[in-house]
């Protein structure tokens, strides 16, 4: 038990409480609110959690969209198919708004830094497609509104080639192009 400043044992004898706190201390009396506190709260995060579980908590934009054709694509006309364009002479190359950066030279393709941004307005979302892997769609990020379009990830890459950036921005699809020499390939 604490009494102004002077900390009371059960066997009665006392001393000067240490600094810091004494909740959680074996016989302050104060464990059994850290238990009462614990318990609470984790009966509040299961709650969330099934509520969540069942979708009866949760927002739209929580929603997991599934896009099969897109990622069982195996070649790089077909995830074009998939995003609603034909081959990729159709997409606008855009060298100044659309930016990608990634190492010229990778020594293992097992993780590769690739950077993506774009100075267009109304992005919607950005694709990152690689036509040496076995599925050349990597990787596909949906952009709110108001939100940067920056993207920063690490790719696999099967072998040296080429890295394409693609930019939805008001419907339209915008691209670039960056090469790569990978010494030691990432997939198998």
């Amino acid at each position: 038990m604490i009494d102004g400043g002077i900390l009371k044992r059960r066997d009665g004898t006392t001393r000067l409480r240490p600094t810091g706190s004494a909740i959680g201390q074996v016989g302050t009396g104060l464990e059994e609110d850290v238990d009462r506190n614990r318990r609470g709260l984790i009966a509040a995060g299961g709650a969330f959690l099934s509520l969540m579980q069942v979708g009866l908590l949760g927002s739209a934009r929580a929603e997991t969209f599934r896009h099969d054709d897109l990622f069982s694509a195996t070649t790089l006309d077909e995830a074009l198919a998939a995003l609603g364009s034909t081959p990729i002479d159709d997409v606008s190359v855009d060298e100044v708004s659309v930016e990608v950066i990634l190492p010229e030279v990778v020594e293992d393709g097992a993780v590769v830094p690739v950077t993506v941004s774009s100075t267009l307005a109304g992005v919607e979302e950005i694709y990152v497609l690689i036509p040496t892997n076995p599925y050349p769609v990597a990787v596909r990020f949906e952009i709110p509104d108001g939100t940067e379009p920056f993207v920063s990830i690490r790719l696999k890459l099967a072998q040296s080639g080429a890295v394409y950036a693609v930019v939805r921005a008001k419907g339209r699809l915008y691209a670039r192009v960056a090469e790569t020499r990978v010494t030691v390939g990432g997939c198998a």
